[in-house]
């Protein structure tokens, strides 16, 4: 998946909220579920199209979360004998929230999908500014792995094969920005452009 699927959205998704976890598209995102809520809002999502989102509060009783989340699809699930569950889930888009359905046992919000913006056509090339800024993110991740800060298996190499800029900011700010509130912000940018650097000033930051 390299691309944000919107189309395949309903109107309507359970929430997860956890506190300083983001959920960027085409991220996996391993999550134990053990709380009884959301043992029981992962039945109904398992039951009903796999699909959940996931928000950071805004504060500490939960009561208002972020507009932004991520919305995902459940890969894969493993129930455990005492009704807890590992599963991994996997980034699909951003979406807002518009309603509150419900808050309890667990949240369900209508969603409004978000689509990137600025992204290159089929027939157009990058820009300079985005060649370079490309290449400078490459070098940052580089400089990461040799502060012997481990980066996940072929990384780097599926990072070099993928040509949509959008796509490989939410790889890299999934993987390496530890910041919730930069993650958060960079998860609401929707102009891929203004993503980029944002995301290199925020692993600029990390390094220095």
């Amino acid at each position: 998946m390299h691309e944000e699927n919107i189309q395949e959205l309903p109107g309507r998704l359970p929430v997860m909220v956890l506190p300083g976890v983001t959920l960027f598209p085409n991220a996996l995102l391993p999550l134990f579920i053990f709380e009884p809520r959301y043992q029981a809002m992962l039945e109904d999502a398992l039951n009903n199209g796999r699909m959940l989102a996931v928000a950071m509060p805004r504060d500490q009783a939960e009561e208002l979360t972020e507009p932004v989340a991520g919305a995902g699809l459940v890969r894969a699930c493993i129930r455990n004998s005492d009704g807890t569950s590992n599963l991994i889930l996997q980034g699909v888009s951003r979406v807002r929230f518009t309603e509150w359905e419900q808050r309890e046992p667990y949240r369900i919000a209508r969603i409004e999908p978000l689509p990137s913006l600025g992204g290159l056509q089929a027939d157009e090339e990058e820009s300079p500014e985005t060649a370079l800024q490309l290449t400078q993110l490459h070098a940052l991740c580089s400089r990461f792995k040799e502060q012997g800060i481990e980066l996940p298996a072929q990384f780097e190499s599926y990072l070099s094969q993928i040509t949509n800029v959008g796509v490989i900011t939410d790889l890299v700010a999934s993987t390496l920005i530890v910041d919730p509130a930069v993650r958060q912000e960079l998860l609401e940018e929707l102009d891929i452009p203004k993503r980029l650097t944002r995301l290199l000033s925020g692993l600029r930051e990390q390094l220095a």
